[in-house]
């Protein structure tokens, strides 16, 4: 797998590969001769080949010399590699493929608004997410960078994907010995913990549909951290929650929900503090605790503020700021798993146009609120992990003229894992029932294809979704 790091092995290697390029450049002499003796050409065109040949033996050179340097290259266990031998210099190459097959089943009547039943039953493929990975570091083992790409195009925010491909993190940082660290470029912001654990790494096929309401997405900034042996803090100044791939001038994007979703904050500040009271911090990079796993836990606790101009929203207003917080406890064990996260987030606008009249009805604030607690426990002395997780988002319905029965939206997941060689290969099998109808909840009423949900003015929506992940 390795290069070999044994000089004489080496040594051996590029003597092999320099014979053979002597005798391939042999071979050329011999048949070119011959060729150009037969077709009677001018000898000057032999003199070309001789030198055709001493270029050959050149580069032959120069990869011996290559090789005697000592770069290395091949596959650690979880990514590709190339490296300088100092090991200053080393890329690290990797991809994600997650493929679904989605059955959906709801009542047929017209849950969209626009004058037609759906279907009742719905199935089909997906390829949900198609990524490619390039990170590591340059010129210094501090100096790191993290480049993706995802080509499920999914700029709508609903889950629509159309194969293109899309930047996701694209971000360079330093790493000092003392556990402080600086990054600047596009990452997610350092707020809920279900969105910051990769998609590869998750319980469930897909987070939970509180995350795809109140999560943070991806944003542009800098960001300072410090990591010590049981603390470590995150603090972002950046262009505010989903102002992913935007640019500076671009104005900020808000829904009838009164969440940002696209174009950029004049200003956005996010912390998040971790403290470990067992365990280490590898474990807790996913939610599954593998048989043999370290009893390990850890407190999450961040918040986030940013405001600006909603004039360019759908309030068409003044001026509007945002808040959140949330605060998580993660629990491993042998075999065993468990986490809990709460979120809030508040949302105050300045002449805001509710009717879309073009007139002022004066001032709207949101408080909503939104609930996650999952677990998983593998089967003993096997290699399948049932889970079962419950999610909840609260709206404001008093604000948002919403009547009593829009209050909640309660949404339960129960399914299995099956590890075939860890995540790097790993079947998933769940169904998601949404308990409530969407009726008049303004949080609950957006389709999102990639978790399996198309909205339903009745209850129990049913998703039985399939996965196979391959990781390389």
């Amino acid at each position: 797998m390795f290069v070999t790091n044994k000089s004489q092995n080496k040594e051996s290697l590029i003597m092999r590969q320099t014979s053979r390029l002597s005798l391939l450049a042999g071979a050329v002499v011999g048949i070119s001769g011959s060729a150009l003796a037969e077709s009677g050409q001018a000898w000057s065109n032999a003199d070309e080949v001789r030198a055709l040949v001493s270029e050959m033996s050149a580069d032959a050179e120069t990869r011996s010399s290559l090789l005697q340097s000592g770069g290395t290259s091949g596959h650690d266990g979880r990514h590709f590699f190339l490296g300088s031998a100092d090991g200053n210099f080393r890329l690290e190459v990797s991809g994600q493929i997650q493929f679904r097959y989605y059955l959906n089943f709801r009542d047929d009547n017209d849950n969209n608004g626009d004058g037609l039943s759906e279907d009742d039953f719905e199935s089909g493929f997906q390829t949900r997410r198609t990524k490619l990975f390039f990170e590591g570091h340059a010129f210094d083992p501090n100096l790191f960078y993290r480049l993706s790409g995802n080509f499920y195009d999914d700029t709508s925010g609903a889950g629509g994907g159309d194969g293109d491909l899309k930047l996701e993190d694209a971000f360079a940082g330093y790493r000092w010995d003392n556990g402080f660290s600086f990054m600047w470029g596009q990452f997610k912001l350092p707020f809920m913990r279900e969105e910051l654990v990769s998609s590869a790494y998750q319980l469930a096929a897909e987070r939970s549909g509180t995350n795809d309401i109140y999560s943070q997405g991806r944003s542009q900034g800098i960001q300072l951290g410090y990591e010590s042996e049981d603390f470590r803090l995150a603090v972002a100044f950046s262009d505010g929650f989903n102002s992913e791939n935007s640019e500076f001038s671009s104005p900020r994007g808000i829904t009838v929900t009164g969440f940002p979703n696209s174009g950029e904050a004049d200003y956005a500040f996010t912390a998040r503090g971790e403290i470990k009271f067992a365990g280490n911090w590898d474990q807790f990079q996913d939610f599954t605790s593998m048989p043999g796993s370290d009893y390990a836990v850890m407190l999450g606790i961040a918040g986030h503020l940013e405001g600006g101009d909603s004039s360019s929203s759908a309030f068409t207003g003044g001026d509007y700021n945002f808040y959140g917080w949330t605060a998580d406890i993660s629990v491993e064990g042998d075999g065993w798993n468990f986490f809990i996260a709460g979120v809030g987030e508040y949302s105050d606008y300045a002449d805001a146009d509710l009717n879309g009249d073009g007139v002022s009805e004066g001032d709207v604030n949101f408080g909503d609120y939104g609930l996650v607690a999952q677990f998983g426990i593998f089967i003993p002395d096997t290699d399948w992990e049932p889970f079962l997780r419950y999610d909840l988002t609260a709206p404001d319905t008093d604000e948002r003229n919403l009547n009593s029965d829009a209050e909640y939206f309660n949404t339960l997941t129960f399914g299995v894992n099956y590890y075939m060689y860890g995540h790097a290969s790993k079947f998933t099998a769940d169904v998601v029932w949404y308990i409530d109808a969407v009726g008049d909840n303004a949080l609950g009423g957006v389709p999102n294809t990639g978790s399996g949900y198309l909205t339903d003015d009745d209850e129990n929506e049913l998703a039985f979704r399939l996965q196979w992940q391959l990781l390389f």
